[in-house]
């Protein structure tokens, strides 16, 4: 008995975390801008600095 209603408890754990995946719920709100930067130059992700490698520098953007 003990092991049927574990296994139910489970289920439906596992059940609730996956819809709440699914549909985006959350416990906090989220801080993150959804804004597309409107040129390259605006991407900070873009940029990618001077880095050396044995023998030669390679440049970044």
């Amino acid at each position: 008995m003990g092991a049927r209603l574990y296994t139910l408890w489970a289920v439906a754990v596992l059940g609730l975390l996956g819809t709440a995946q699914y549909r985006g719920w959350t416990l906090t709100r989220s801080t993150d801008s959804r804004t597309n930067p409107r040129s390259i130059r605006d991407n900070p992700g873009a940029y990618r600095s001077s880095y050396y490698v044995p023998g030669r520098i390679l440049r970044g953007k």
